[in-house]
């Protein structure tokens, strides 16, 4: 039995990240995996593990500011860093954010195992001189200003290892606020209250939608800059389209699952929950290419699961129009990743593999 320990926010208690570690209890320990999740950065409990896993969002929260110090090689995080490695069989830190790329490079050498939910097909671009800039989010305007990050050192590239991405959060309807929700996602049980999908090829009122936030600070216009191709789209297109802002979570599922096609583009990241909200609702995903990286599970089949388009979404008007125009004969596709999107999450098999991939 391999005890594996997990340093993780609070916030994430009964909900996010470690969900499926919730959902599939029993299937993990007769895998030979004892998992216990912590939330106190100076629990005894967490030391003589054989596995530690760090989920950096901790330390945004838990404890403020610790990543900022980083770089101090004998700063007080590193330190801690330092001392955890010492007392557990193996150190694994979970960079959660959204982007293939990160800015937490700077710890990569305190830890065994560097865990990210997606990364690049191409690692060299991870390395090189740190004078060199290297954007956080490599799918923007190249030369647009963005956030860069320090480029990881060449001999610790191997422990950059694909972890688990969106999909395996709940996606239930319970149709009550996210705090309650967040709850009941823990103490009910999927028997009692399943996921609820809608048939691909059921009746569709609505061509096409995309509901998600556009006007981000200055400091992330890149963030913007495809959600803003589509709205620009959609101004110009002759059909029925639903977008703006938010809705209910009842009314925005509702929606989503009487759309032919819904639009996901990239924004802090590739993966977005709308892509798994799309395979639920049976509608088409069209998004941004993936080809460029590796996640987990990875349902991101060009053509097959969804329809990709070009990074600058100059293909997209096209593209849109087309599979309206011949719907009928795009509806395969949206059954493909919605039995994909079934498989991976119904099988505890397939979490537990990406488990031991990740602790061994």
């Amino acid at each position: 039995m391999i005890k594996l320990k997990i340093l993780a926010p609070p916030s994430m208690k009964f909900f996010g990240d470690f969900h499926a570690f919730r959902k599939w209890d029993k299937q993990i320990r007769e895998a030979g995996i004892d998992v216990e999740i912590l939330y106190d950065h100076n629990s005894q409990k967490l030391l003589n593990a054989d596995r530690l896993m760090l989920h950096h969002r901790y330390f945004d929260s838990g404890w403020v500011n610790a990543l900022k110090t980083a770089q101090d090689k004998n700063g007080k995080f590193v330190n801690y860093l330092k001392s955890l490695k010492n007392d557990v069989g193996k150190l694994i830190w979970f960079d959660a954010d959204d982007s293939s790329g990160t800015t937490q490079f700077p710890i990569i050498s305190y830890v065994d195992v560097f865990v990210k939910k997606q990364v690049l097909k191409d690692k060299s671009y991870y390395t090189g001189n740190a004078d060199v800039p290297k954007n956080l989010m490599v799918w923007s305007d190249q030369q647009a200003e963005q956030k860069q990050f320090i480029p990881c050192p060449h001999d610790e590239i191997h422990k950059i290892r694909v972890g688990w991405n969106l999909a395996f959060d709940d996606y239930r309807d319970f149709r009550v606020h996210y705090k309650i929700r967040k709850f009941l996602s823990h103490f009910i049980n999927y028997k009692i209250f399943p996921l609820k999908y809608t048939s691909a090829s059921s009746s569709r009122a609505l061509d096409a939608t995309f509901r998600g936030k556009v006007n981000y600070a200055t400091t992330h216009k890149v963030v913007s800059f495809q959600r803003n191709k589509v709205l620009e789209m959609f101004a110009s297109m002759p059909y029925k389209i639903a977008s703006g802002g938010g809705l209910t979570r009842n009314k925005y599922l509702a929606e989503l699952s009487n759309s032919k096609v819904s639009i996901s583009p990239f924004g802090f990241g590739e993966v977005c929950y709308r892509d798994f909200e799309t395979f639920i609702s049976g509608a088409l995903l069209v998004k941004p290419s993936m080809d460029h990286l590796v996640t987990f599970p990875d349902l991101f089949i060009p053509h097959e699961t969804y329809v990709p388009v070009s990074w600058d979404m100059s293909d997209l008007s096209e593209t849109l129009g087309n599979i309206i125009d011949n719907h009928s004969s795009y509806q395969q596709i949206a059954t493909n990743g919605q039995e994909s999107y079934r498989r991976a999450i119904d099988n505890p098999d397939v979490f537990i593999n990406a488990i031991q991939r990740i602790i061994n």
